[in-house]
């Protein structure tokens, strides 16, 4: 941006000179007016996660007995034992639910006494031989079937939480007792539907023991950690909470939006920022996409590197007269206006203060240095010499070179931050992201840095393992 300015104002140097040998203004004064200060400004990523349910599955599977037993002892009526046998669990999602399935068989020992008496003992005994029955048994068993409705969510620490209730449960096969002529079906099912309420419990117990918050946990520290964007300089993400949405299903995918709340800043230098530990989850309205309000902060000093890197030793030549450009420094602000020096040496030597107004075309994303004059003490300086120098026709010719289309750097930082943001956090946990538009909104002097606001728009999706 400011090496068509150091051009133009080799050229003024020869008018300069041209009245006095070395060119001495006194340095300008540096200071600010009072103005709004300089805060970081709290942005919200919605982030869309997808949490991969089929390790949940596997541990269901595993710790749901394959056959379990039960029974019912009286000594007046029907008593009774069983035994159920069950096939691989199937799971399937509702929009808001994870159903569970389960299909067997099962086998049924029955005894039966029409009247019992009391003894003298005070136990009971039947007055008549007990009449032995089975169902399943020595035959083939009887099949039945049965589904658990589950609800999952994320608790305010991170962990899994999961309510687990019977949807249904039904013999196919009726189990009557021929000798008997009873049909114990429903007695059976009453009881064994106890039997699965109890179930109930250890299913939530084995999903609750999945391990989420350590893995949110890593996540969060890794956020705290400066990014290298290569040239663009450090990002600092500043994650300040979290919020999530109630969990959704698809397939064997669980999916909710997680809201980071962060006031991200791009810096040329690198500073350390305290640690700040996770905060209970919030509950927000999920929000398609993201919308980003960045600092990108660039140190006068930083600036300055690159801009003597650039000119260094620069020769103009006007007339066959040479100047040679020897030092070029971005001093500070003033009222809001940058404050450049150029010592130059040659056929003349000596040094200029200029100053100008920083100013973001929002529409074409164009930089220009607006206001151009020469500091009020340079300006004293010339109006002695060569009062012509201070004509409108240079000042305007200074702000029409002054100008650098910030566009193509902006995608090229686009492209840096989305390629920094994809793949795997941690192990477990991979980001997928993508980035519509980066423009700037606005740009904010410190006494220190260059402040470019910009804004930056897209979708970031998680896959947890």
């Amino acid at each position: 941006m400011f090496g068509k300015i150091i051009f133009i104002n080799g050229a003024l140097l020869l008018f300069v000179a041209s009245s006095c040998r070395t060119i001495e203004p006194a340095v300008p004064d540096l200071y600010s007016e009072t103005r709004k200060k300089i805060e970081p400004v709290v942005s919200r990523l919605n982030i869309d996660l997808e949490l991969n349910m089929a390790s949940l599955f596997a541990a269901a599977e595993k710790n749901t007995p394959l056959k379990f037993n039960g029974k019912s002892s009286i000594c007046e009526g029907v008593s009774y034992a069983y035994q159920f046998y069950r096939k691989p669990i199937v799971f399937s999602t509702l929009p808001t639910k994870l159903e569970t399935k389960i299909q067997g068989d099962f086998s049924l020992d029955l005894s039966y006494c029409p009247l019992c008496v009391t003894l003298w003992s005070g136990k009971e005994s039947c007055t008549v031989p007990r009449i032995y029955g089975s169902c399943g048994v020595n035959e083939k068993r009887r099949r039945y079937e049965m589904s658990y409705l589950t609800s999952l969510g994320l608790s305010k620490d991170y962990r899994l939480t999961s309510k687990t209730m019977l949807k249904a449960f039904a013999i196919k096969d009726p189990c009557e007792i021929t000798f008997l002529n009873y049909d114990v079906t429903d007695r059976v099912q009453t009881e064994i539907e106890k039997e699965l309420k109890t179930l109930q419990k250890s299913i939530d117990k084995d999903i609750e023991a999945t391990d989420i918050r350590s893995k949110i946990q890593d996540a969060w520290k890794e956020l705290q950690k400066p990014i290298s964007l290569d040239s663009y300089g450090i990002l600092q993400i500043n994650p300040i909470s979290f919020s999530a949405t109630p969990l959704t299903y698809k397939g064997k995918t669980a999916k909710f939006s997680l809201s980071l709340f962060f006031s991200p800043m791009i810096s040329s230098d690198q500073k350390e920022m305290p640690y700040v530990p996770l905060m209970p989850m919030g509950n927000e309205k999920r929000e398609d996409g993201f919308e980003i309000m960045a600092d990108v902060a660039a140190r006068y000093d930083s600036l300055t590197s690159i801009l003597t890197r650039a000119f260094k030793d620069h020769v103009i030549s006007v007339k066959g007269k040479r100047v040679v450009v020897r030092n070029i420094k971005i001093m500070g602000s003033q009222s809001n206006k940058l404050i450049l020096r150029l010592n130059f040496d040659g056929f003349r030597k000596g040094t200029l203060y200029l100053v100008g107004r920083p100013v973001m075309n929002l529409e074409t994303q164009v930089l220009s240095l607006t206001e151009v004059d020469f500091d009020i003490k340079t300006k004293a300086l010339l109006l002695k010499s060569a009062e012509w120098l201070l004509g409108n026709k240079i000042k305007n010719e200074i702000e029409q070179e002054a100008k650098i289309d910030m566009s193509e750097k902006l995608n090229s930082l686009r492209n840096t931050l989305e390629d920094k943001l994809n793949g795997e956090l941690v192990s477990g946990i991979n980001i997928k992201s993508r980035f519509d538009e980066l423009r700037v909104s606005d740009v904010l002097l410190s006494d220190t840095h260059l402040y470019v606001r910009a804004n930056l728009t897209g979708s970031l999706t998680v896959g947890i393992e």
